[in-house]
């Protein structure tokens, strides 16, 4: 007599029913239908898909959030600007019919100076330790007090400068000039010597770079000295080469009321969307200082004040008026940038959630169904578990008998 066993089938249906019960707990913890590939392999790969478009969503959610404050702390300080010129325009006016009076004129020259040291406040205003004015330099104020004179700390008895004395290849000088507003930055190449520089120098000053004036000569220490021959005309330098050392403003040789640009013109841009991305910030000298230059003109505004006539000071006015528009006119598109990611935020945000309900599609499981499916299968199982307790025991001999 042949006997066939019923083991390995009751093995197969415990197995089955297990994997069952676990299947259905796993969906009721989690709350997901979809916890593997094999569970189900086209809403896994569509998954993948929608995961990869969440976290690009995220990304550019965070890029805003970085650069949304940064941006309303410089708006909020250009609005502070545009308050002040406008507040120099009307003691400009009030200045050019003040009928010659020289008391009146000093006073309202002084009340200028306070415009003037508002607007550079502003304009050095920072965020979190950033300066938001200094292009892509944004570890220190970008407008400094400017000098007539600065001079190199090397040029010891023992070692002084001289004309044909190397440069350090690589090593960058740069000269801001208060007056023209604008930059001159010299990198030194293999073989320039301190010659090299000074040709700069008068170069930049041809172009209308540098003022007037401003030249490089070997002082009677055996310093570079870098200067204007103006007591008027302000400028900074910098330089970081060894074999000048650092520049440093001559004592008593400060302009007043004369500041430099020492950031520079890079503008920050960041990705806010797939093919979106944003300028984050205007330049100090883009935004004072290139075309009509706002600081300059309050320097002029104030001169005529102290010692001009009322023409003078009319016309002086006008140039404060000038830049007064050419500041609000950048403003413009700042603030549509500004506009533009507050309203890419909330596209973003409803992108995201529109992304979480269509996962929650995906792979999300139907919890009342869960549950169901859930209680089935303990039945299930514990039906598989009595019927193998009572076939499992049986033996051959039981056949037997």
């Amino acid at each position: 007599m042949r006997v066939t066993s019923m083991i390995p089938d009751m093995q197969y249906d415990m197995q089955q029913s297990q994997q069952n019960l676990a299947t259905a707990e796993q969906q009721v913890s989690t709350g997901l239908r979809v916890n593997s590939l094999s569970d189900d392999p086209a809403a896994s790969a569509n998954m993948v898909t929608s995961l990869a478009s969440s976290a690009s969503v995220d990304q550019y959610t965070s890029n805003v959030s970085s650069v949304l404050p940064q941006m309303q702390t410089a708006d909020s300080a250009i609005s502070s600007i545009v308050t002040s010129l406008n507040s120099a325009v009307t003691l400009g006016v009030s200045g050019a019919s003040s009928n010659g009076v020289t008391a009146t004129k000093q006073s309202i020259a002084t009340q200028v100076q306070s415009v003037l040291s508002s607007v550079i406040s502003e304009a050095n205003t920072s965020y979190q330790g950033v300066y938001v004015f200094g292009g892509t330099a944004t570890t220190t104020a970008p407008f400094v007090a400017a000098s007539t004179t600065y001079t190199s700390s090397q040029g010891s008895a023992a070692s002084p400068l001289a004309s044909n004395t190397a440069l350090t290849a690589g090593s960058v000088t740069t000269i801001s000039d208060a007056t023209t507003g604008k930059t001159m930055t010299f990198k030194a190449a293999a073989g320039d010597t301190i010659s090299t520089l000074q040709g700069a120098i008068s170069s930049a000053v041809t172009a209308g770079t540098l003022s007037a004036g401003t030249a490089a000569t070997i002082n009677t220490d055996g310093q570079l000295s870098i200067g204007t021959n103006s007591s008027t005309t302000g400028i900074v330098v910098k330089s970081d080469d060894e074999a000048l050392g650092s520049m440093t403003a001559v004592a008593n040789t400060k302009v007043a009321n004369a500041y430099a640009y020492v950031g520079n013109s890079s503008v920050n841009s960041v990705q806010v969307g797939d093919s979106l991305s944003v300028a984050t910030n205007i330049s100090g000298s883009q935004l004072l200082t290139s075309g009509t230059n706002a600081i300059a003109s309050l320097t002029g505004l104030i001169t005529a004040l102290q010692s001009g006539t009322s023409t003078d000071i009319g016309t002086a006015t006008a140039a404060v008026s000038a830049a007064l528009n050419a500041v609000g006119q950048q403003r413009i598109p700042f603030d549509n940038t500004i506009s533009q990611l507050n309203s890419q935020e909330s596209y973003l945000s409803q992108d995201k959630l529109t992304l979480t309900t269509a996962q929650t599609s995906l792979v999300g499981a139907d919890l009342a169904d869960a549950a169901t499916n859930l209680s089935n299968a303990e039945i299930d199982n514990s039906a598989v578990l009595a019927a193998a307790a009572k076939a499992m025991p049986e033996t051959l001999l039981s056949y037997l008998q």
